[in-house]
């Protein structure tokens, strides 16, 4: 009984000590000694999170401070010499240097010095000057290359002491100057760029950059022994590249050519630095004279491009085809009608969309993807009594839908395909000539050009690439001009309308919706 009474005590004890301790206000302590609940705002939710954010913040902030110190221009300059890294993300690449400029400066062996005559601290504060000076910057990363700025301000007599001794170049302040071997080409800002007059607002605007052809061609003029000189007939109502030619003018100048005219009437042979003879859109024939002096120089391996247009109540132009079937060639009396609807702007069944024809001379050009409008064109015809020496390449064809209507009365209807344009070599002679025939000296006019914009850098590849063959420059590259448009996306009004309603209705309540389901989430954890 007393051991009974003895263990009940004792139960009771322990319960009541047990009651004592839960109901107690005083604070347990662990092991150790710690007091959990002044630590309890550790584990909190809101900050682990904040930490979190707070710590990732800081992450990202000195990430970018470092970056930024890593690829300052002023760090990357001292630590390798160049500027900063930079990314062209123009669609035409306007401040890079393309790969045919990389292959010819790439491959100069000897040195040539620039000059830019301006000072270089007020770059930044013209647009255009500073878009040149960006690419002009480039060409000095070839070992061949050196840029100097000249500020004629403070150094007025530079230029004819070191460029121009005899005042004739017509230097001047802001030009750029190529000098190489005492052979100097200098280029004023309007060479650099190309403009189109708005007759809505009476002014020039800036359509593009021609900076790197201009920057390329004056590297190769004066790097070069020989300049090749292309002499432009006159004398018989011909084109004139003063005036009808002048953006090809342009195009033959900063690829190194130089341009003259000739007038055989006057003259008393073809000048012995002629490279080229170009034939353009003549209304007159040839004199039996002229045409004479025209067979010396061929027979002395000289060459020619001739672009005869059609003409209403055609003259006949005897001593031209006298001349031409040297090469077993001639024109036809006709103006090519294109039928297939697909060959020609919508009205315009004489401004035909022709096939480049895929063969060695018209490889540079890719000839499956070059299109060219040719406005009022004549066809050309081969002999029938071949010479086994001469070599005949067509180079343009009509489609098979198209008709050479007569423009004279002796002349016939001929069914297509018609060749518009022919290449001829002929090896009869002591030394080879070559010939370009083309039924069409309009395509390269500043109007054609104007009116046909989206084609006209074709048309120069195929007049271009057609001179470089005649002087065996098969690899010879091409630098076209950059335009300042933009790419655009033709769209239908359906996928405008659906596209409306996406951004305007669709994705705001998308975005919505997630944060109010991101919001619910964490409201609940």
């Amino acid at each position: 009984m007393e051991n009974n009474k003895d263990n009940t005590t004792e139960n009771l004890n322990e319960n009541k000590t047990e009651n004592i301790t839960k109901n107690s206000n005083t604070p347990k302590i662990d092991k150790k000694g710690s007091n959990k609940k002044s630590f309890k705002f550790l584990s909190a939710r809101s900050l682990k999170y904040g930490s979190a954010s707070l710590i990732t913040i800081v992450a990202v902030i000195a990430i970018a401070v470092i970056v930024n110190m890593i690829f300052s221009p002023t760090v990357i300059s001292k630590l390798t010499g160049q500027d900063a890294i930079k990314f062209d993300l123009t669609p035409n690449k306007r401040y890079s240097i393309g790969d045919q400029t990389d292959q010819i400066v790439g491959s100069l062996t000897k040195e040539v010095k620039i000059y830019a005559l301006y000072d270089e601290t007020k770059i930044g504060s013209d647009p255009q000057l500073k878009e040149v000076n960006e690419l002009l910057n480039k060409y000095t990363k070839y070992k061949n290359i050196k840029l100097e700025y000249i500020d004629t301000d403070k150094n007025p007599s530079f230029i004819k002491s070191n460029l121009d001794p005899e005042g004739i170049k017509d230097i001047k302040k802001d030009d750029i100057v190529f000098v190489s071997n005492k052979k100097v080409k200098n280029l004023s800002k309007t060479d650099l760029f190309v403009t189109q007059f708005d007759q809505q607002t009476m002014q020039e605007n800036t359509t593009g950059s021609q900076a790197e052809q201009a920057f390329t061609g004056a590297i190769k003029f004066v790097s070069s022994d020989k300049t090749p000189v292309v002499y432009f007939l006159e004398g018989h109502d011909e084109k004139k590249p003063d005036t009808d030619y002048t953006t090809i003018r342009g195009y033959l100048v900063r690829n190194n050519y130089e341009v003259k005219t000739l007038n055989l009437i006057t003259a008393p042979k073809v000048p012995e630095d002629a490279e080229i003879i170009v034939v353009a859109a003549p209304k007159k024939d040839i004199s039996l004279t002229e045409k004479d002096k025209l067979m010396d120089f061929f027979k002395n391996g000289g060459n020619a491009l001739f672009a005869i247009d059609p003409i209403e109540n055609s003259p006949s132009l005897p001593q031209f085809e006298s001349l031409l079937s040297y090469y077993n060639v001639d024109i036809n009396y006709d103006k090519v009608k294109e039928n297939d609807d697909q060959r020609f702007p919508k009205g315009k069944p004489y401004d035909i969309l022709p096939d480049v024809v895929d063969n060695d001379i018209n490889a540079p050009l890719n000839p499956s993807s070059l299109y060219v409008i040719m406005p009022n064109s004549r066809s050309v015809s081969t002999l029938k009594n071949d010479k086994e020496y001469i070599k005949i390449t067509s180079l343009m064809k009509s489609s098979a839908k198209a008709v050479g209507e007569p423009t004279d009365l002796k002349a016939k209807t001929t069914q297509g395909p018609l060749d518009l344009a022919v290449a001829v070599q002929n090896d009869g002679a002591a030394k080879t000539s070559k010939i370009v025939l083309m039924g069409n000296g309009s395509f390269m006019t500043d109007n054609s050009i104007q009116q046909y914009e989206q084609f006209s850098v074709s048309g120069f590849y195929f007049f271009l690439n057609s001179l470089n063959w005649l002087q065996n420059k098969t690899s010879e590259v091409i630098i076209a001009p950059k335009t300042y448009s933009s790419p655009t996306m033709q769209i239908s009004q359906s996928t405008a309308n659906l596209l409306a309603i996406l951004t305007v209705v669709v994705l705001p309540f998308l975005i919505l919706g997630i944060g109010t389901f991101v919001w619910m989430r964490r409201r609940h954890l």
